[in-house]
């Protein structure tokens, strides 16, 4: 009885040739453009400690991962690159001359829901500048992307390009602290995709943050209470909620934990303002900052008003256009590039602290993104560094990339096969199929199952063998092969010597 067979896991895939081939030189010809501009290549390992991407990766990317215990050690498949490559850095590298330019490539790992072009294990493929602020850095990394996606034959594609200054300085307008501004941030990006509409971000944030009691048994419960409580001491507060409580027949049951304890988190909560009224203002200015996204050549007039009426620095929008404009002086780009400026555009990752941007490509699908990226310059000071250094990247999804290309008019490279017709020419054989490797551009296969020469052409027929190379005890001792040219089906007759020659000119 067969065992069943295993099936691979759902949401990965098998790269299956040639499909393997052509993603390694999509690859290397990304890497091949990044090592113009003087970028060297880096590569860190796929399994790390969790608390890496705990620090600063936010909740978006932290609920995806996959994390588990081995030997009491926290670890887990990294989910994405730049937190990796910026901890060699802290690790390893900080003692480099500034600027450092870094390229990678290597598989991610997310628990995503599995559809066209999202896929619990892909490639990401990218770059890291670090030590180096400032439009002039920014544009770089702009323009390598953009240079990328033309390298491999993408010329019709859209930059959107954002900045987090504006959300922030909103957010501490509005008294938010850190907590809640990270919690805010982290929603940005499901809002400006479309994926949560502003109630259901409003909600969530509110929830994270402990917020109003609501209307439940419990809320009623703790409103119904004297409110100089709340003035009184926790403990002395709780003992006093307890005795009326009992008093008036309203128990507090909460299954293995203690009445007092229950008390004791709703009068906190009960103290704590609502939070309701800032986090929808900071989503309304969202979806306000979304909706006025537009070219560069119309923002004056579209996205800097929105700014100023509220008494926020028109930095971040300066910084963008800064960065925009130094990317023209890279040299022309496809005419079919688009570029957008939205600054509700918040990628997801809570360590980006300035300008961020996505480039979309358009599939019958709709959008697919293949690239993202930004500034983060608290990251190494957020993993050990000694000091703050600023830093931006970007990386694309390999996979994604292999999507929105073109299919490459690719010419097969030419194939012979060597055949000994037996075990004792074998030796012969392995000897003439070196030689043959001489050719420039030509596959050369050996017959390792011996199957013999009726066999052996019939796979050669099959695979599109182009020249078939035979060697028997004859040929051996006369120092001769016989070459079949299996387009054709010309046989000659000719010296070992003149072997290499002979297969040269067929193929020609």
């Amino acid at each position: 009885m067969s065992l069943p067979p295993i099936q691979r896991v759902r949401g990965t895939a098998d790269v299956l040739p040639p499909g393997d081939a052509r993603l390694r030189r999509l690859e290397a010809r990304l890497r091949a453009g990044f090592e113009q501009f003087g970028y060297e290549g880096i590569q860190t390992p796929i399994l790390e400690p969790l608390e890496l991407f705990l620090r600063k990766s936010g909740d978006e990317i932290v609920a995806r991962m996959y994390a588990f215990s081995h030997w009491n050690r926290r670890l887990c498949l990294r989910p994405e690159l730049t937190a990796s490559v910026m901890r060699a850095f802290v690790d390893e590298l900080q003692g480099r001359s500034l600027p450092l330019r870094l390229h990678y490539a290597g598989p991610m790992f997310r628990y995503e829901r599995p559809s066209r072009g999202r896929s619990r294990q892909f490639t990401g493929v990218g770059i890291e500048l670090v030590g180096a602020s400032g439009a002039a850095a920014d544009a770089e990394v702009l323009y390598l992307a953009c240079a990328g996606l033309e390298a491999v034959g993408i010329s019709s594609y859209r930059l959107v390009v954002g900045h987090l200054g504006a959300a922030l300085q909103l957010l501490a307008q509005l008294g938010m602290s850190e907590h809640a501004q990270g919690l805010v941030l982290d929603q940005m990006e499901p809002i400006a995709r479309g994926r949560v509409n502003t109630d259901a971000a409003v909600a969530r944030v509110v929830d994270l943050l402990g917020g109003p009691l609501g209307n439940g048994v419990a809320g009623d419960v703790v409103r119904g209470l004297p409110s100089t409580l709340a003035d009184l001491p926790p403990e002395q507060a709780t003992a006093i909620a307890a005795d009326i409580l009992g008093r008036a027949s309203l128990p507090i049951e909460g299954g293995a934990r203690q009445p007092a304890h229950i008390i004791q988190r709703l009068l906190a909560k009960a103290r704590r303002p609502d939070p309701t009224d800032q986090v929808r203002a900071a989503f309304e200015f969202v979806a306000e900052l979304h909706a006025a996204a537009a070219p560069p050549e119309r923002l004056e007039r579209q996205l800097r008003p929105i700014l100023e009426k509220r008494g926020l620095s028109t930095a971040p929008l300066d910084e963008v256009m800064a960065a925009v404009g130094l990317l023209q002086a890279y040299g022309p780009l496809s005419p079919g590039l688009e570029i957008e400026v939205d600054l509700s555009l918040a990628r997801g990752l809570r360590y980006y602290t300035g300008l961020v941007f996505e480039i979309y490509v358009d599939s019958p699908e709709g959008p697919l993104q293949v690239c993202g990226g930004g500034r983060y310059d608290d990251l190494v000071r957020a993993l050990g560094g000694r000091e703050a250094v600023p830093a931006c990247g970007f990386s694309f999804g390999l996979e994604r990339v292999g999507l929105a290309a073109a299919p490459e008019p690719t010419l097969a490279p030419a194939r012979a096969l060597v055949v000994g017709v037996t075990a004792e020419d074998h030796p012969t054989a392995v000897a003439l199929a070196r030689e043959l490797r001489s050719l420039t551009g030509l596959v050369v296969e050996q017959d390792v199952r011996l199957r013999g020469v009726k066999s052996a052409l019939r796979y050669a027929d099959r695979v599109g063998v182009d020249v078939v190379v035979i060697v028997g005890e004859r040929e051996r001792a006369e120092g001769a092969v016989v070459v079949r040219d299996m387009r054709s089906r010309d046989e000659s007759r000719v010296s070992q010597a003149d072997l290499v020659e002979t297969v040269r000119r067929r193929l020609a």
